[in-house]
């Protein structure tokens, strides 16, 4: 039996045993560096295969590419020999259609034929370890212009947005409108990164359409098989921070990493999440699709409006949970004097922000006492999960000021685990990370 491996699909084929899957070329199989990016293995056993060890994975190299077994624990349980040799690959040409025939035990009686054109990542397809069925919001190019000048273009569903990094040309306009002149869509906007900008007016980064038709109201998008509201209309930011996928991901799923769940079991009671600086509730939402009852916090009574048409649209209840419209250290003051207790706390702060209760908040100066304040509403056991994408704060400094802040309250730090931006937004060896996140199991 020969069977034909989707193009479009990250698992080439999959049976009780095992999946074969295809390796992307933009990450590297494992990643041992500190601080790193996360390695396709361990990224597809967290997503795909929880109970697999990624030691019973089996490798092979086929024109250029590398093709991997992943085992599956519960179909190789009893097998005799749980990890077969390599010699055990048989891989051939196809000559028509031009590609290989591969086949190894763990195939059973199938012999997968693998294209010898892979699908390339592009603006239109996507890359090929997202499901686009499931995720249709990502960053789908970086354009190299001239003068040192770049443009990060992320799609949202049918519109694209180029972020440059200083104002653009006119000839720099151009190569953007040609890009989506290719690759097709409703609309192209661009605008000036200012993610790292504490001055200026908002209406100076605020995108501005380009080529297409203006967004609809109430446009949608899908991240992992969620439903968010994305505009233009609303300052620098369209509703979702993209490069937060997967930490998203890992609160829909209630999985850090093998072994290492989002919310310790706690009996019947459904978990209690915080999510401090929640903007338009993104993780909230997540939290709350996989069981949790969440408190959402935020400076903006717009964004936490934005936040509750996300709950609705994903079939969730906004009168469920809490949203509760104020500074941040207000709140968890507040909180504390009521006792409350959760058992994970998300902090996601902006580099730079001013509200008249606390006045200006700069994350590397106020973000231990953010940390200090936050351990003390968690459980025994609890998670914290802290993020910053201060780019020029380097991840050794960011570490030390969280694992400090957690220390200085007493409380012990148990699993941990460090992650970055998706590949998407680039594979980091460490130290250019962008997106720094820390999950912390707090004792």
């Amino acid at each position: 039996m020969l069977c034909s491996a989707k193009r479009s699909s990250l698992i080439l084929y999959e049976n009780e045993l095992c999946f074969l899957v295809e390796r992307p070329s933009v990450c590297p199989l494992v990643s041992s560096l500190p601080f790193a990016g996360e390695g396709f293995l361990d990224w597809f056993l967290r997503r795909f295969s929880p109970d697999s060890e990624a030691k019973a994975c089996q490798t092979v190299q086929l024109g250029g590419r590398e093709l991997i077994l992943v085992a599956k624990a519960r179909g190789l349980a009893g097998k005799a020999s749980a990890s077969p040799d390599v010699s055990e690959w048989e891989c051939g040409r196809v000559s028509s259609p031009d590609g290989w025939r591969v086949w190894h035990p763990w195939l059973g009686s199938a012999a997968v034929f693998v294209d010898a054109k892979p699908l390339s990542d592009d603006g239109k397809h996507g890359p090929r370890w997202l499901d686009s069925t499931k995720t249709n919001a990502y960053r789908c190019v970086r354009l190299a212009l001239d003068a040192g000048n770049f443009c990060a273009v992320d799609r949202l569903g049918d519109y694209f947005l180029g972020q440059f990094g200083k104002t653009p040309q006119n000839e720099e306009l151009d190569e953007l409108a040609e890009f989506f002149r290719k690759v097709g869509g409703k609309g192209c906007y661009w605008k000036v990164s200012s993610r790292e900008s504490s001055t200026g007016l908002a209406s100076a980064f605020r995108p501005r359409l380009l080529a297409g038709q203006p967004m609809e109201a109430d446009y949608r998008v899908r991240e992992s098989g969620v439903e968010y509201r994305v505009g233009f209309s609303a300052g620098h930011s369209f509703g979702l921070f993209l490069d937060q996928r997967e930490n998203r991901f890992r609160f829909l799923q209630n999985r850090i990493a093998p072994g290492f769940p989002v919310f310790p079991n706690r009996g019947q009671r459904p978990p209690l999440a915080l999510n401090a600086f929640a903007y338009t509730c993104g993780f909230s939402v997540c939290a709350a699709l996989a069981g949790a009852k969440v408190s959402s916090v935020d400076l903006s009574r717009k964004y936490l409006d934005w936040g509750k048409q996300n709950f609705a649209f994903n079939g969730l209840k906004p009168e469920d949970h809490e949203f509760l419209h104020g500074d941040v250290f207000g709140w968890l003051r507040r909180l504390q004097r009521r006792r409350r207790r959760f058992d994970a706390v998300i902090l996601d702060p902006p580099t730079f922000s001013r509200s008249k209760e606390s006045g200006v908040f700069q994350v590397e100066r106020d973000l231990p006492r953010l940390v200090e304040m936050s351990v003390g509403l968690l459980s025994a056991g609890g998670r914290l999960l802290v993020s910053c994408n201060k780019a020029s704060w380097l991840p050794e400094r960011f570490t030390r000021s969280v694992e400090g802040a957690v220390r200085q309250t007493g409380r012990k730090i148990g699993k941990r685990l460090f992650a970055t931006q998706p590949w998407d937004f680039g594979w980091t060896t460490g130290k250019d990370a962008s997106l720094k996140s820390w999950w912390f199991e707090v004792l």
